[in-house]
């Protein structure tokens, strides 16, 4: 009689008849369960670091590219894994922090499902980082409907990944996120020493490409000059350093009132606009406040969801 699972070698194998039917992973909908799934399986690899690189092409595919400090996977099974019911998790099934009534779930289940619902995913690099990329027809398997009409995002990814995060660190082990576009992804890899620094554009842009990072020669060159900032983590209290959040005091009573007109005010607002395209970012609703002693500055910034190359 077959037992419960067919061993594949290096810590994996194949969930078979009942087992394999029970173990199977939830339903992917959306987009976002598809990123719920790939960051689990990061961490349940062991990892410490998650970095997701997003980009939105032709306002319909949209790919996310998963790399993490974890485990790894073996050259050998780079394709194996993406096959049904292959897992590492077949003799301690996971169950997810915090909620024990949900079924249990095992690293690598979840990835056939991707692939059969992806226009593609691929293993791109399998350790120090491990990186998986897929894309995602969103007329296929759409993203999820914002809540907050007012955001200047049009998806909920990084909320997914926020929520994702905060969970497991009130139950489980500390997990560090980051999501961003593939340029400010790359110079957050840079500034926590995932991958090396080069002198040299090109090579920093072949070790990028190669990651699943899709950013142009002008971008690296940018990152490497400090133009492009690293992302901070998704949780509030994470910050890359120095690009953190300080809180200005009150102003003071009776003092003077400064006047800008038309033309400064647009000088003013033009130059926040370079500067945030500087740095892959869009600032709108720009507003100066003035009262006597002080003036505000108050802009909505956001990074667009379309591809920049």
């Amino acid at each position: 009689m077959d037992g419960p699972y067919r061993d594949l070698g290096a810590g994996f194998a194949r969930l078979t008849g009942v087992e394999g039917a029970r173990r199977g992973p939830s339903r992917i909908t959306h987009v976002e369960d598809a990123l719920l799934e790939l960051v689990r399986n990061a961490r349940d690899a062991g990892a410490a670091h998650i970095y997701v690189a997003s980009t939105l092409r032709d306002r319909r595919y949209r790919t996310l590219t998963v790399l993490d400090d974890g485990h790894g996977i073996p050259e050998s099974h780079t394709d194996l894994i993406l096959e049904p019911g292959v897992t590492t998790r077949h003799l301690n099934p996971v169950t997810e922090p915090g909620d024990a009534s949900l079924p249990t779930h095992g690293a690598g289940l979840s990835l056939y499902q991707i692939k059969s619902l992806s226009v593609e995913i691929r293993v791109l690099s399998t350790s120090s980082p491990t990186s998986i990329r897929a894309t995602f027809d969103t007329n296929t398997i759409p993203e999820r409907t914002l809540q907050s009409p007012t955001r200047p995002s049009h998806s909920n990814l990084r909320a997914t990944l926020e929520h994702f995060t905060e969970r497991t660190n009130r139950h489980s082990h500390r997990l560090h996120t980051y999501y961003g576009t593939p340029a400010r992804i790359l110079a957050t890899l840079l500034h926590h020493r995932i991958i090396q620094r080069r002198r040299e554009s090109a090579g920093l842009r072949e070790e990028a490409l190669a990651l699943g990072l899709g950013v142009s020669t002008r971008s690296v060159q940018r990152i490497l000059r400090g133009e492009v900032l690293p992302v901070e983590g998704v949780s509030a209290e994470e910050s890359t350093g120095g690009t953190g959040r300080r809180r200005v005091g009150g102003g003071v009573d009776g003092g003077p009132v400064l006047e800008l007109g038309e033309e400064e005010s647009g000088r003013i607002t033009d130059i926040l606009r370079r500067a945030a395209r500087a740095g892959y970012m869009e600032v709108e609703d720009v507003r100066l406040e003035r009262r006597p002693g002080e003036i505000s500055l108050r802009a909505r910034v956001y990074e667009p969801e379309e591809e920049y190359e």
